[in-house]
């Protein structure tokens, strides 16, 4: 009889930490709350007979007062890491489970995002630094440069992806390539830029190109546990999400001609690597025809200021809308436009005008 293992997301009802918080130790004493109920969410999941849980990338809540504070990155994340992993991993021991966490961590000079792997001892067993960062991370972080696999007991070797590395086919090839079977996926993002479903679908054509199970923790969008087939094994926005699943099965398939007990001794065999020469080019045909004049420290700025002062400014100008100063609303509007152009602030300020009967 195979041997089964209940694997999990759990996202937890916390809050960002409000990134109007002035100095390191507010900051840290309202991320220690959160991580107080996050660590209590793991307990609970493993009491109902988790072997792994996934939690959700930015786990302490931090993204925003991080952006808001580039000053005090250090002293805050100096506190709050060591606690993270003390706290998770005394959780992670009480029941003899792995915990996957994610956070902005310090490492000499050096800021990744990181994801932990925390063993049923309690302590890191790996640490994955997340290799593909948008423009907008590039202003603060260091790039990671490896995808490695760890060996997890009987969840078979696991690698960790974070959000925006899920845009992208190649590190979960890689992560296959390598031996994974199994990916935990912490994210703030879908697996796909595209329209409609695309996010959510992008998942699962991710797991089942490359015949490992999925286990996302996706921020506010909910989790799913994806099998190597790319079906959607479980799926939920509540606390818990979870499935039992065989870490060696559920890569059945064939063609017309023969069927396989595991697809991925065939396929990673018909692959053709010496012509796929332009997909590691850093600089492909493309390139030459799509302007991009950005850099990376200036998307940063932009975002970091979104999140921040322009989340205030858009729900100052909204609040003007709603008590009826249409001239006041108006002009707030469309500042907001101009000063955060190609933003959603710019999207939702147009939508305004337009229901007040401007252009």
């Amino acid at each position: 009889m195979a041997a089964t293992v209940t694997i999990a997301a759990v996202q937890p009802a916390t809050p960002l930490v409000d990134f109007h918080l002035a100095g390191v130790a507010a900051a840290v004493a309202s991320a220690a709350a959160n991580l107080g109920r996050i660590a209590a969410a793991v307990r609970r999941a493993g009491a109902a007979g988790c072997t792994a849980a996934v939690l959700t990338e930015d786990t302490l809540g931090l993204h925003k007062w991080l952006a808001a504070h580039p000053e005090l990155r250090r002293a805050a994340l100096a506190d709050l890491v060591p606690r993270l992993l003390a706290e998770l991993g005394a959780a992670a021991a009480a029941h003899g489970m792995y915990v996957v966490c994610a956070s902005d961590a310090v490492e000499g000079d050096v800021l990744y995002n990181t994801a932990f792997l925390i063993g049923p001892d309690g302590h890191v067993r790996g640490r994955y630094r997340k290799v593909n960062l948008p423009y907008c991370e590039l202003g603060g972080r260091a790039r990671g440069r490896d995808y490695p696999v760890f060996a997890a007991g009987p969840l078979g070797p696991v690698g960790m992806l974070i959000c925006y590395d899920m845009v992208f086919p190649e590190p979960v090839r890689c992560l296959a390539l390598a031996g994974a079977g199994m990916v935990f996926v912490p994210t703030m993002g879908g697996a796909c830029p595209g329209a409609d479903d695309l996010a959510e679908l992008g998942f699962r054509v991710r797991a089942a190109d490359n015949g490992v199970y999925l286990v996302v923790a996706y921020r506010n969008a909910g989790s799913m546990v994806i099998s190597p087939r790319g079906q959607i094994l479980a799926h939920g926005d509540g606390e818990l999400v979870a499935a039992t699943v065989d870490p060696e099965g559920g890569r059945e398939g064939g063609n017309a001609f023969d069927a396989l007990p595991d697809l991925r001794a065939r396929l990673f065999r018909e692959r053709v690597p010496e012509s796929y020469a332009l997909l590691v080019a850093s600089q492909p045909p493309v390139l030459a025809r799509l302007a991009d004049d950005d850099c990376p420290a200036a998307v940063t700025r932009r975002a970091e200021a979104v999140m921040t002062r322009g989340e205030d400014e858009f729900a100052q100008a909204e609040a003007l809308q709603r008590a009826g100063a249409r001239a006041e609303a108006r002009c707030a509007l469309a500042r907001l436009c101009q000063q955060y152009a190609g933003s959603w602030i710019e999207r939702a300020a147009r939508q305004r005008l337009l229901e007040m009967g401007d252009q």
